[in-house]
């Protein structure tokens, strides 16, 4: 498969110019989630096409989707630029994650089973491992942080409520990058909730679930409303 003008060209001859722009949009998106790029970074579609090794058709494309999430801003006659985070942000990302990430673990305290459970505990023990004995990435601390919380809203029995907590989660991402619980440090107190949390679940208990979920996502939010007030001046904020 060669490229083309922008275009991704398969053997057959056929060009599928969407495939090459969702690929454009992942590889932004990416770099705009892990503070590749910078809030209020300013990005231009011929920097972006010679760093992606494409044409400018499928950067302005993927720049048109992702201002359509609020992540890029246009700037007439400039180019575009990375949106900051507001405060705003943070409230309502992690209030929904709390009243949807609460009623989830609720739910998966009255449906899961004890199979379905090891197998969550098991995965995530595996992750921590993995993470406990190599130096990570605070993007990789994120997936294996993400992998839980998505595996109990799985484990609720509605999938539109599953696929929600996933949007909101991937929104988020870099609300929670510079959290410095986001890394090997955090895994002891990352382990200690998810503990919890499973033995709530367990014992089929949707009360304490719901309260102890609402509480670790709490508790993330104060820190990244605290990390975003001390940044203030930093021009990463805005303080609306």
């Amino acid at each position: 498969m060669a490229t083309a003008g922008g275009r991704r060209v398969r053997a057959t001859g056929v060009s599928d110019p969407i495939l090459l722009t969702d690929q454009v949009y992942e590889t932004l998106r990416q770099k705009i989630d892990t503070w590749g790029f910078a809030p209020n970074e300013l990005l231009t579609e011929k920097r972006l096409a010679d760093d992606c090794s494409v044409s400018r058709t499928p950067v302005r494309e993927a720049l048109a989707l992702l201002s359509q999430e609020g992540l890029v801003e246009v700037i007439p006659r400039v180019g575009y630029r990375v949106s900051p985070i507001s405060l705003q942000d943070v409230h309502e990302i992690f209030d929904m994650r709390v009243v949807l990430e609460g009623e989830a673990a609720a739910r998966a305290a009255k449906n899961a089973t004890e199979d379905q459970l090891e197998a969550l505990q098991v995965t995530h023990s595996q992750w921590a491992g993995v993470l406990l004995h190599r130096a990570s990435r605070a993007v990789e601390y994120l997936r294996f942080h993400d992998a839980f919380h998505i595996g109990i809203a799985d484990l609720s029995g509605n999938n539109r409520l599953a696929k929600f907590v996933g949007q909101l989660l991937r929104e988020g991402t870099r609300l929670r990058m510079s959290d410095p619980l986001m890394s090997s440090d955090g895994l002891p107190s990352e382990e200690e909730d998810c503990r919890l949390l499973v033995d709530a679940l367990r014992t089929h208990n949707p009360e304490r679930a719901r309260a102890l979920q609402e509480d670790h996502i709490t508790r993330s939010k104060e820190r990244a409303l605290r990390r975003l007030v001390e940044a203030g001046a930093g021009r990463m904020v805005q303080l609306g």
